[in-house]
């Protein structure tokens, strides 16, 4: 059964997200893009990659209808306030996986998450809500990725790590076994992490060191 879907942003990742639909949906039809929602743009009906935008999050209010909605945006923030945005919607987040990642049968994927081209999801991971795994990131086995967290291009998360709720991974960061990444901690692009990352630091470089000491 084929169902309707609004992508909720329309800028670099909403684009690509809806590449991954439109991939998945080559497998097996299963999404009916009916267009974007974005805040600053508002209604204007502008084209974007096919599909237009429909107007801000207000538009939903406007309709009886429960709709799939994916949060197709980096940062841990700003998902989580779209989300208070639209809740008294009732929309509903599914699940997209990529065709070509590879996701253990026991590992968990919570409600509208989003895993891209080429991930890997080991065995008995625990992802969380509204976590982006971006093309080509590598999750471990046991490893827990809370909700908002974020992972751009070719992450490396080694087996039993934990990143804490809203964390944000750069593209190539390596984060080495055993260790925890804080609640909105943000780890740079490139940076190896062979260390505990405290709530809300920034950290960059190989090897990381602390860049801004959170509150």
């Amino acid at each position: 059964m084929v169902e309707d879907i609004i992508v909720y942003g329309s800028g670099g990742m909403a684009r690509e997200v809806v590449e991954l639909i439109e991939d998945i949906n080559r497998v097996r039809p299963a999404w009916n893009i009916l267009g974007y929602l974005d805040d600053m743009k508002g209604s204007g009906g502008e084209l974007v990659n096919g599909y237009r935008i429909l107007g801000t999050a207000d538009w939903l209010g406007k309709s009886d209808k429960s709709y799939n909605i994916v949060l197709a945006v980096g940062n841990p923030e700003a998902k989580e306030q779209m989300l208070e945005r639209i809740k008294m919607c009732s929309p509903r987040f599914p699940v997209l996986i990529h065709p070509s990642a590879r996701v253990a049968r026991n590992a968990r994927i919570g409600e509208g998450s989003i895993i891209g081209i080429d991930c890997i999801v080991s065995v008995n991971a625990d992802i969380g809500r509204h976590v982006f795994l971006n093309m080509r990131t590598v999750v471990g086995h046991d490893t827990v990725i809370r909700d908002y967290c974020s992972c751009l291009v070719n992450c490396v998360i080694a087996g039993d790590v934990r990143l804490d709720e809203k964390a944000m991974l750069g593209s190539g960061c390596i984060i080495m076994e055993k260790m925890s990444v804080g609640k909105r901690a943000t780890v740079g692009m490139g940076s190896i992490v062979c260390y505990d990352v405290p709530d809300g630091h920034v950290v960059m470089s190989r090897p990381s060191k602390i860049m801004y000491f959170g509150k």
